[in-house]
């Protein structure tokens, strides 16, 4: 008896020899594997040659199929069944899913999207529980290392270890007082810089973007009070003479509050991305997927 050796088993012919048993038929065969006769019947004489056994043989209506080929037939079902699952990314109800997400963020993303997807993985995935943590800087480290499955962000990075899509792009608004002196007579570009500003920064120095834009048309505006979140920012205006500029996103949520009013701000900000960031090794991770479409379906609107 001969012996066959694994190593040069083509897998393509297991598909032809599910095709040809089940079609009886060459060129049928050819059509449902998209290949052509020709080449067809090249994998038929491979096979006959790996079986030794001519597998097919003209019958009074045709093709019909050896004593050998009928006993193949069952087991190939359940190799191919078996290759199918082992290549198919490996897929759960979201019902069914279990264990911990963790993402890394700041307040203002925490505050801009993450109420929606969480409501909705409680009724969608209850089992799933979520462990949101402080974004720290600009560093994405903690994706490479494992700390944590996901980052929502503004920071730009073209790691090639990292996948991320674009959840949003933001634009900004100014918040402030309704009894806020500055606004009584409509925002202006100099009414802009002749108020006294809350400037949000997370190291409690330096600048923002909407400094530099001044600093562009030889203006500057007075920065008066820092502060490292967002969140503590509607306090500080509500009975201020403050303005603040921040995200639309969170200045509408913000704004719903008594006494303060959403004003769009009197210069041109350029809007900015949000980015979903998850390490390349989760990418086919089922509850992974299933966490990423949650999040791109709930844009913070």
């Amino acid at each position: 008896m001969r012996e066959m050796n694994i190593k040069n088993l083509d897998l393509n012919l297991l598909a032809a020899l599910n095709a040809l048993l089940e079609e009886k038929n060459v060129t049928r065969a050819a059509a449902r594997i998209n290949l052509s006769q020709p080449a067809t019947s090249r994998a038929l004489a491979r096979l006959r040659n790996m079986f030794q056994d001519p597998l097919l043989v003209k019958g009074a209506r045709g093709m019909v199929l050896t004593a050998r080929a009928n006993e193949l037939y069952q087991p190939l079902q359940h190799i191919l069944n078996d290759i199918t699952a082992m290549v198919s990314p490996p897929s759960i109800e979201p019902g069914a899913m279990q264990g911990e997400v963790v993402i890394a963020t700041r307040d203002y993303e925490l505050a801009a999207i993450l109420p929606k997807v969480i409501n909705r993985l409680r009724v969608e995935s209850p089992n799933l529980t979520l462990r949101i943590i402080p974004l720290i800087g600009d560093d994405l480290s903690s994706l490479e290392n494992q700390h944590v499955d996901f980052i929502l962000t503004a920071t730009e990075s073209k790691a090639a270890t990292l996948y991320r899509y674009t959840v949003y792009k933001e634009s900004f608004v100014c918040l402030a007082s309704k009894d806020n002196p500055a606004i009584q007579k409509g925002m202006t570009l100099e009414t802009y810089t002749a108020a006294k500003h809350c400037l949000v920064t997370i190291s409690g120095f330096g600048l923002g973007i909407v400094d530099t834009l001044l600093a562009q048309k030889n203006l500057k505006r007075n920065v008066v009070v820092r502060v490292p979140h967002f969140l503590a920012v509607a306090h500080i205006i509500a009975d201020s003479d403050l303005v603040v500029t921040l995200p639309r996103r969170l200045g509408e949520l913000l704004s719903r509050q008594e006494n303060i009013i959403l004003i769009n701000p009197p210069l041109k900000i350029p809007s900015f991305p949000v980015y979903l960031y998850w390490h390349a090794r989760n990418q086919n991770n089922p509850i992974h997927r299933w966490i990423r479409k949650v999040i791109q379906t709930s844009d913070g609107k």
